[in-house]
C-alpha cells in the first residue's frame, strides 16, 4: 500500500498502450500511437459511448393539424399560385387565422409534393410513349414481313446480289446450313 491511500483495482479496458478503448475490454484494440503523439490528455481512460455525454435532444414541436377550410383555401391559391410574397403569405395566414411561418412551411411541403407528382406523371407518360413506339416498331416489322420485297432493277442482272435482295435471315424456311463456293 501506498502512503497516499488505498489502491484501486486495476481494471483492464483494451489491450492499447495508453487506454484510450471507449468501450469494453471486447472492444477491437486501438493501433499503437506513436511516443510524440502521447500527451499527458491521451492517458486518462474513458469509460461509455462518446455520444452519451451529450445533453438529450430537445422536444419536438406536436404537428399541426389544420381544418378542412385551411386546407381547402391554401390548395385553391396554391392551384392559382405557386410562390407567395411575404405580404401575400402575411396576408393569407391572417385571413385563415394561421402563423406566417405556418404558411411558409405549408407552401414549401407543398411545393415539393407537387414536384414530385409531376416527375412522376412525366416519367409515366415517357414509359407509355416507349411502349407505344414499340408497339409501332413491331407492327411496322410484322407488317414488311408481309410484304414482298420489289424487285431492284441492278439486282435482276446479278445473279449474287440478287440472291442477297431475296435473303431474309429472319424467316424460318431460308436457314443457311452449309456453304459452297460460287
Amino acid at each position: 500500500p501506498l502512503p497516499h491511500g488505498p489502491e484501486l483495482p486495476s481494471i483492464p479496458v483494451c489491450s492499447c498502450p495508453v487506454g484510450l478503448c471507449w468501450g469494453s475490454p471486447e472492444s477491437p484494440p486501438h493501433p499503437t500511437l506513436p511516443t510524440a503523439a502521447l500527451s499527458p490528455f491521451t492517458a486518462t481512460r474513458r469509460i461509455g459511448h462518446p455520444y452519451q455525454n451529450r445533453t438529450p435532444p430537445k422536444r419536438k414541436k406536436p404537428r399541426t393539424s389544420f381544418s378542412r377550410v385551411q386546407i381547402c383555401e391554401l390548395e385553391k391559391r396554391f392551384h392559382r399560385q405557386k410562390y407567395l410574397a411575404s405580404a401575400e403569405r402575411a396576408a393569407l395566414a391572417k385571413a385563415l387565422k394561421m402563423t406566417d411561418a405556418q404558411v411558409k412551411t405549408w407552401f414549401q411541403n407543398r411545393r415539393t409534393k407537387w414536384r414530385r407528382q409531376t416527375a412522376e406523371e412525366r416519367e409515366a407518360e415517357r414509359q407509355q410513349a416507349n411502349r407505344l413506339m414499340l408497339h409501332l416498331q413491331q407492327e411496322a416489322f410484322q407488317k414488311s414481313l408481309a410484304q414482298p420485297l420489289p424487285q431492284d432493277p441492278l439486282c435482276m442482272h446479278n445473279s449474287s446480289l440478287y440472291a442477297l435482295q431475296n435473303l431474309q435471315p429472319w424467316a424460318e424456311d431460308n436457314k443457311v446450313t452449309s456453304v459452297s463456293g460460287v
